[in-house]
């Protein structure tokens, strides 16, 4: 039937263009379904027949969906069932999980996410979500009232084996009374399974929309966004082009139409009346026509119910924080000490407030509290009043971290709630207290006279004027301050490592390893003065990592800096040369040439003929070179590269080269009595030359002369015209062995006459 309704609208396409007075070539539509069937057809995608990937069902239908669509299936998979989708090409279409519940109902809401969102043609991936590497991707062939019908490969079933392609059937009534024998089952059965369904973002320009999908009407969805607006949202259509929203009063007998051009999935209506009820419904246009309303939604006009409040100690008492929002009368907060006690009011806002400090708490106590928005029309009040929400005034224990400033002193910064009138420290070494109880309101304080080696922690509580929070606490050792700015740049002999230097260093150590986390091996010893070091123990592009330390000398001990990070990776690159250029000399030489490289001390030239083996010329001290006894009319390769004692640097770019005459130097040209005179220098080895003419620079050159010598130096154009523009070219014609060969056109010269 379908094949049929196909070839109905491809005749009514085709009559329209007869009707306009003209004909047009168009590119048909069809089914999915159709276009699958065809692709069954081809070698590695038949039926029961080996499939064209074997041991990856992902890569199998990524080359199903470029012979559907045109474009591979290239995204990246994650949590076993999800894609993110980075090309463009795809997009996600409805996501589903389920538990491990196997009763009917619990198949029936799987059942009905494939009749909802899928069609032919969509790809589909489920697995475990306990398991990410536990994971199937098929794609759907048909799916209707009845069954599913699904194309895929690698995966065993009772009717083929994993490597050949598969057509499964999933009928719903079986599957719904026996979900075991279902492929989902080993999914479901431990802790549930993830489901999507992803599109091409081409279907409909391609193939026609089909499936219950398609003919599913929208659920919709509400939220107030002041108390006389409400935004109506629904999910989308499985192959909608638009969409019409309408509404009425409850009470009225006809629908308003708000648009039937919707081209987005929501809409806010605005302008109604508070405290009215309304009903909207929403149909979607698709396969050519209006498909059925959805159920319709009522909702009654009121102030937007505050959803999400923020609650956090202050400095004065617990904030409150939630959105505010348009046309409102005011706000009021009411309290309770138990979620479901009475509230009783707290305080009465304006309209635009979006805030409250609640001072009447004490420290440690639990309240909780209700947000009611409220507008007044004629002398009638309408509100909407928030769930319960909870807070406790609790200053939270302080995170903190510490800085050093040299030996003997550190800079500790504390983080709580951020809502403190102070902090309050004191510092201990082991079991003594070394410094006092002090307060402090900043959030960084300097904890100073420290003896070097010994280990000290800094604790620190948040202080408001409704109490103290938790001590938190930080434990360090007094040692020299960390090595500041280490760079790490490549020199002629090595990488050099540099770094600030530390007043109170008596030394330092370099660090060296191949890793950013392994082991580091000491590689230098410096003295208080000396800031940096070459490391000439390297490999060209090998990856290394270093670290500096410094130390302080006691008459006891030697005492070490420390080094969280390290640096690099670096590496000692002879990159390849930025410019390399190739120029034919004679009939059997070519003259590379290229720029330096950084830090080469020598060049590699390498070529070969198409089809051979590269030969290498090493040890080459300039920057070009010629390469000779090269076979005329054979291609060539040639790559250069620059060395020196760490190894050898990367090749240029291969280029690639035909070995023929010579490209002449543009001729020379004078204006005479009787034409043009064109000069040039012949060689030897020319058999002829070709001269070519045109009337503009980029236009067409064409033969005016053939010089059957190469001893003649001139020729003189006589077929000219006054005050105007000529532009010459020349090309070297050489025959060899009964073959004749064309050098490249010279540059243009050009000449008035």
């Amino acid at each position: 039937m379908k094949r049929v309704i196909s070839f109905i609208l491809a005749a009514i396409m085709l009559l329209s263009c007869y009707s306009a007075g003209e004909v047009k070539s168009y590119a048909a539509k069809m089914y999915a379904e159709d276009k699958i069937e065809e692709i069954q057809k081809l070698s590695g995608f038949v039926p029961g027949k080996t499939s064209i990937v074997t041991g990856n069902c992902y890569a199998f239908v990524s080359a199903i969906c470029e012979r559907l669509f045109g474009n591979k299936y290239q995204e990246e998979l994650y949590n076993g069932y999800q894609c993110r989708h980075r090309t463009g090409k795809f997009y996600e279409v409805a996501v589903l999980r389920t538990t491990t519940d196997m009763s009917a109902s619990s198949m029936d809401r799987i059942i009905n996410f494939f009749k909802q969102y899928a069609m032919p043609g969509d790809v589909v991936h489920y697995g475990s979500l306990s398991n990410s590497s536990s994971t199937h991707t098929f794609m759907i062939q048909s799916v209707d009232n009845t069954k599913m019908r699904i194309f895929h490969s690698n995966f065993a079933t009772r009717n083929y084996p994993s490597t050949a392609c598969h057509i499964d059937t999933i009928t719903w009534d079986d599957f719904r009374s026996n979900p075991s024998s279902s492929i989902f089952y080993n999914k479901m059965r431990y802790a549930g399974m993830g489901v999507t369904i992803n599109r091409a973002t081409n279907y409909n320009t391609l193939y026609y929309p089909v499936g219950t999908a398609s003919t599913v009407p929208p659920t919709l969805s509400s939220a107030r966004t002041s108390p006389t607006s409400i935004k109506i949202s629904w999910n989308n259509v499985a192959g909608a082009t638009k969409y019409c929203l309408a509404y009425k009063l409850s009470s009225a007998s006809n629908y308003t139409i708000v648009s039937d051009s919707l081209t987005t999935t929501s809409y806010e209506v605005t302008g109604l009346t508070v405290g009215s009820r309304y009903n909207f419904k929403v149909r979607a246009f698709a396969l050519g026509k209006w498909m059925d309303y959805s159920d319709v939604l009522t909702v009654k006009a009121l102030p937007p119910t505050v959803s999400v409040a923020t609650l956090k100690p202050a400095d004065k008492g617990t904030s409150i924080v939630w959105s505010a929002k348009p046309g409102l009368t005011g706000v009021r907060i009411y309290r309770s000490a138990t979620e479901n006690g009475t509230f009783s009011l707290l305080t009465t806002l304006g309209a635009s407030a979006y805030s409250y400090v609640d001072t009447k708490v004490k420290y440690g106590d639990t309240y909780y509290y209700k947000i009611e928005r409220y507008v007044v029309v004629g002398g009638k009040t309408y509100s909407t009043t928030s769930k319960a929400f909870k807070g406790t005034y609790v200053l939270a224990k302080p995170s903190m971290i510490f800085d050093r400033i040299d030996s003997t002193a550190v800079n500790v910064t504390a983080s709580g709630d951020g809502c403190q009138t102070k902090f309050v420290y004191y510092v201990k070494s082991g079991s003594k207290t070394v410094q006092a109880q002090k307060s402090t309101t900043k959030t960084q304080f300097e904890i100073d006279s420290l003896t070097l080696g010994r280990e000290y922690t800094v604790y620190a509580a948040e202080k408001t004027s409704l109490g103290q929070g938790e001590y938190g606490s930080i434990t360090f050792k007094a040692l020299p301050k960390e090595i500041q700015n280490t760079t790490l740049t490549q020199v002629k002999t090595g990488i050099k490592i540099s770094f600030d230097k530390n007043k109170e260093a008596d030394g330092y150590k370099v660090y060296k390893s191949t890793t950013a986390d392994g082991t580091f091996e000491e590689i230098a010893s410096l003295t208080k003065d000396e800031t940096q070091f070459i490391d000439k123990d390297v490999k060209i592009n090998k990856a290394y990592y270093y670290m500096v330390k410094c130390y302080i000398d006691t008459s006891s001990e030697r005492y070490y800096s420390e080094c969280f990070d390290s640096s690099g990776p670096a590496k000692y690159v002879l990159s390849p040369s930025s410019e390399f250029t190739i120029k034919r000399k004679t009939l059997s030489s070519m003259k590379l040439s290229w720029k330096a490289v950084d830090f080469a001390d020598s060049y590699t030239v390498s070529y070969k003929i198409k089809g051979g083996k590269w030969q290498h010329i090493d040890n080459i001290k300039k920057r070009s070179y010629m390469v000779k006894k090269l076979q005329l009319g054979k291609t060539y390769y040639f790559k250069v590269r620059g060395v020196n004692p760490f190894g050898n640097g990367k090749f240029t770019k291969k280029v690639k080269i035909k070995m023929l005459p010579p490209t002449p130097a543009a001729p020379k040209t004078a204006v005479k009595k009787r034409g043009i005179l064109l000069t040039y220098k012949p060689k030897k080895y020319a058999t002829r030359y070709l001269i070519y003419r045109a009337t503009k620079r980029k236009g067409k050159y064409k033969l005016i002369a053939t010089i059957n010598s190469h001893k003649t130096k001139k020729y003189l154009d006589t077929n000219v015209k006054k005050k105007k523009n000529y532009y010459y070219k020349i090309v070297c014609v050489t025959v060899k062995n009964g073959k004749t060969y064309k050098s490249d056109m010279s540059e243009y010269a050009k000449q008035k006459y």
